[in-house]
């Protein structure tokens, strides 16, 4: 009746800042003024809820989109998201440019990293 819910794999840090984020194919960059981005991206609709929205009228089985308008930081990191730098370089740069200690630059890149990761935006390499 219930499924039990399988552990995520565990990594070391070092092992998770010497991956290699890759931008998902699907995902619309619209470049807006100022110089910050714009994402669209598919939504994932589960197989149920695709069903009762269906039936009820409210989807016509084209594919749901997101928009999402990165600020200036998550611009910064999602040009660099270019399938050769490792989450550590990104990191790096990103404390250079904004003048932070590499610590707290870790800390942001990668709960941005997690975010659009979870939204199915990028995958890791």
């Amino acid at each position: 009746m219930f499924r039990k819910k399988r552990p995520e794999p565990v990594i070391s840090r070092a092992e998770a800042l010497g991956m290699i984020p890759v931008r998902n194919e699907a995902v619309e960059e619209t470049e807006l003024p100022g110089g910050l981005v714009r994402l669209a991206y598919p939504l994932a609709v589960k197989p149920w809820f695709g069903r009762l929205a269906d039936k009820v009228g409210l989807w016509d089985g084209r594919p749901m989109t997101k928009r999402v308008e990165l600020d200036e930081m998550g611009t910064f990191v999602w040009r660099r998201i270019d399938g050769r730098n490792s989450v550590r370089a990104i990191a790096e740069m990103f404390a250079e440019a904004y003048e932070v200690q590499l610590r707290e630059a870790e800390l942001s890149v990668t709960a941005f990293i997690k975010t659009i990761g979870q939204r199915g935006m990028i995958g890791l390499k």
